[in-house]
């Protein structure tokens, strides 16, 4: 039975509404799972931190499945010791699709607790029909990395990690590989945790995350896929996102843009998760403009957390939050739609 609570908001000619989703069973809660939405508008979730009844709290390696079509989840594999057919466990590892195909990045295993664990390098392909497994040759270019963001911009996979300054790596669907791609232009600082997502079939925005040394930004800046050129977007004075790490991102629908929600900003008695909705829009000309859609205490919204999955729906006006954490206090296995239309 769907719980419907709306909130409509008309801001900058944007209709905002948020409806919860019950997601049972099916999902534990978790954080740091990564997700991508197929050209049907079905949704893949990866792995994260998982906190299941009855078993231990750490990283898993299970697939779901959200249906747009039926409006919920489906756990289609258990989580597994892992083995050469399906990658380990890991949070904070970064997905795209293309194609047929789901490609997962690196992310990081924090094994045993004071250990550190160990940050990945790993390239998998999950054929989506099959449901299928299978470990590229190549690993990443540049080392393991987690923290980092997997974007389709019109069918070139495009991934940006901490080590991009000066390029950015891109899926070869030729030698199924990450290869650099050099880039020009005023590019991101070195940073993780950031959010980012296409605005256009050429344009990928990345907004925020956080420095080796914890300091979080909220700049955003755009890249042009056919130049390989970097900007950074010169936004219009009013209000905008806070600084903040653990945000999420997706396609804003119906126009060229994104939408960002949730994070956790930094202060002095530690992470302060957030729960706010806003829309960046481009007009083309190197300009952007923040949009605030939904306030953290709007009723109906989700509980603030950083560390969850915003994903596009099929209808081309919704979008999927699923899962987070509000730190030290709560892991999330809860689903919202955030729904925008025009006034």
């Amino acid at each position: 039975m769907w719980l419907v609570l709306e909130l409509l908001v008309p801001l900058g000619g944007l209709l905002a509404t948020w409806r919860a989703v019950p997601s049972g069973e099916v999902s534990p809660p978790r954080s740091g799972p990564t997700a991508a939405a197929d050209e049907a508008g079905d949704t893949w979730l990866f792995g994260g931190y998982a906190e299941e009844e009855g078993k231990p709290r750490g990283v898993v390696n299970d697939l779901l499945r959200f249906s747009a079509a039926s409006d919920s989840w489906e756990r289609l594999q258990q989580p597994t010791d892992g083995d050469d057919a399906h990658p380990g466990g890991r949070l904070a590892s970064a997905c795209a699709v293309s194609g047929a195909e789901l490609l997962l990045f690196g992310g990081w295993d924090p094994e045993t607790a004071g250990t550190g664990g160990v940050i990945l390098d790993d390239v998998w392909a999950l054929d989506l029909a099959r449901q299928t497994w299978c470990r590229q040759t190549a690993p990443m270019p540049r080392g393991p990395s987690s923290r980092h963001v997997a974007v389709n911009v019109g069918g070139t996979v495009v991934v940006h990690t901490f080590r991009c300054v000066g390029s950015v790596l891109v899926w070869d669907p030729a030698s199924r590989s990450l290869v650099e791609q050099p880039t020009t232009g005023e590019a991101p600082s070195s940073r993780g945790l950031h959010a980012a997502a296409a605005a256009d079939e050429h344009t990928l925005v990345t907004f925020g995350g956080a420095a080796k040394d914890g300091a979080m930004v909220n700049d955003a800046f755009a890249l042009d896929t056919t130049r390989w050129e970097w900007r950074r977007l010169a936004v219009e004075a009013g209000p905008r996102p806070s600084a903040r790490a653990g945000a999420c991102a997706a396609t804003l629908p119906g126009g060229a843009g994104i939408v960002l929600c949730c994070g956790a900003e930094a202060s002095a008695e530690g992470l302060v998760p957030r729960a706010d909705a806003w829309a960046l829009t481009l007009d083309g000309g190197g300009d952007a403009a923040w949009c605030k859609l939904l306030d953290d205490d709007a009723p109906g919204a989700p509980g603030p957390r950083n560390a969850a999955t915003l994903t596009p729906l099929g209808d081309g006006e919704g979008l999927l939050l699923h899962g987070g954490w509000y730190p030290f206090r709560a892991t999330y296995g809860d689903s919202h739609v955030l729904r925008l239309g025009r006034d």
